[in-house]
């Protein structure tokens, strides 16, 4: 059940976050709510996520997937922070935090099995 909730977060995350990013380049200009709801509930899914891994048994693929989704959160907090600067966030930082949140969600979904 934990699990499925883990999923549902970071899944429901990632789809806004997708969103954020079309809207941006179909719009000019990304929506700053859709993008603090993509980051709280990233936070949200990485709490639980720890929650689980603290709680449970040992799955190294989510202590993976956690450090993983760590650094996507670095990666994302230097975006927000250039676009407070009034800037649009360099594309390949963009697509590193994307990319990163990417692979810790497949590797929390390898730790299901």
């Amino acid at each position: 059940m934990l699990e499925a909730l883990i999923i549902l977060t970071f899944a429901t995350a990632m789809l806004l976050g997708g969103l954020n990013y079309w809207l941006s380049h179909r719009r000019g200009r990304a929506q700053p709510w859709l993008g603090a709801v993509h980051g709280l509930l990233n936070l949200s899914g990485m709490g639980v996520l720890l929650y689980r891994i603290l709680l449970g048994p040992e799955n190294l693929w989510f202590n993976s997937a956690l450090f993983l989704f760590i650094l996507a959160l670095i990666g994302g907090g230097f975006a927000w922070l250039v676009r407070e600067r009034g800037e649009a966030p360099i594309l390949p930082l963009v697509l590193l935090h994307a990319g990163t949140g990417v692979v810790a969600f497949v590797l929390l979904l390898g730790g299901l099995r």
